[in-house]
């Protein structure tokens, strides 16, 4: 089962969860009152934390604990810590966990990158739930993912913007055929709990905008300057990941 599959598994149980936990509460099984609005925030800090274990996202996985913690300190009987000394604990424990872990967490994304090089050049860039999508000569391409994975290789003679856009998805962007004839281009991004990479060329100068809402931005093989155009990252990136590798042109 592929990370988009699990994902989707884990949000629907949740939601099922929470169901169930509202029933519960209606008919009064549980020994303690929970609210509707508690419940919402319940789900959406689970989908967090299970969305950053699966990413192997140490801070985020730490810090939604800690919020569902403050959630729960009436049962639990810790509203004396609340907020600060929580919030302490868990920037001290996401610090070790960081610095126990750096090799392994290293290595996965490290693992899960030479995988797709790997796979760009078996031509196998797709698993059975992906929808590869060839963009020839588009100078604004849009890409666009629900509930599954894309991979779009954009070819352009005049590239100037790309707006990608998914909910709940995994896609694949590679803009290694895509020349820009002007100074500057754009990348938007307008995606929730979706799991984005882009392939750039080496000489692409990035400078980052995105939005992140519980997101993370991360540059992979950024070893070398760039002297070449500027390609501005925009837009919102909501419960999500965006990996931007840079490729040998």
């Amino acid at each position: 089962m592929d990370k988009v599959k699990k994902q989707r598994w884990v949000v629907g149980l949740i939601f099922i969860a929470g169901a169930i936990t509202w029933f519960a509460v209606g008919m009064g099984w549980l020994n303690f009152k929970i609210s509707m609005t508690t419940i919402i925030l319940t789900i959406v800090l689970a989908i967090i934390l299970l969305s950053s274990l699966v990413n192997f996202n140490i801070p985020a996985s730490v810090f939604s604990l800690a919020f569902l913690a403050m959630l729960y300190a009436g049962p639990l009987g810790i509203t004396n810590l609340v907020p600060w000394t929580i919030l302490g604990i868990a920037l001290l424990v996401s610090m070790g966990l960081m610095i126990i872990f750096a090799p392994q967490v290293k290595q996965y994304h490290l693992s899960d990158w030479q995988k797709s090089i790997k796979n760009s050049f078996t031509g196998n860039t797709t698993s059975d739930d992906d929808s590869k999508q060839d963009s020839s000569n588009q100078s604004h391409p849009v890409i666009d993912a629900k509930m599954g994975g894309v991979v779009r290789s954009v070819k352009s003679d005049d590239f100037q913007q790309a707006d990608i856009k998914g909910s709940m998805s995994s896609t694949k962007v590679d803009f290694d055929q895509a020349l820009i004839q002007g100074d500057s281009a754009t990348i938007n991004f307008d995606v929730y709990m979706c799991e984005v990479q882009v392939l750039i060329p080496k000489d692409w100068k990035i400078i980052n905008e995105v939005r992140q809402n519980m997101g993370n931005v991360t540059f992979f093989n950024d070893d070398a300057p760039h002297g070449g155009p500027v390609v501005r990252l925009t837009g919102k990136m909501n419960l999500g990941s965006l990996e931007v590798r840079y490729i040998e042109k």
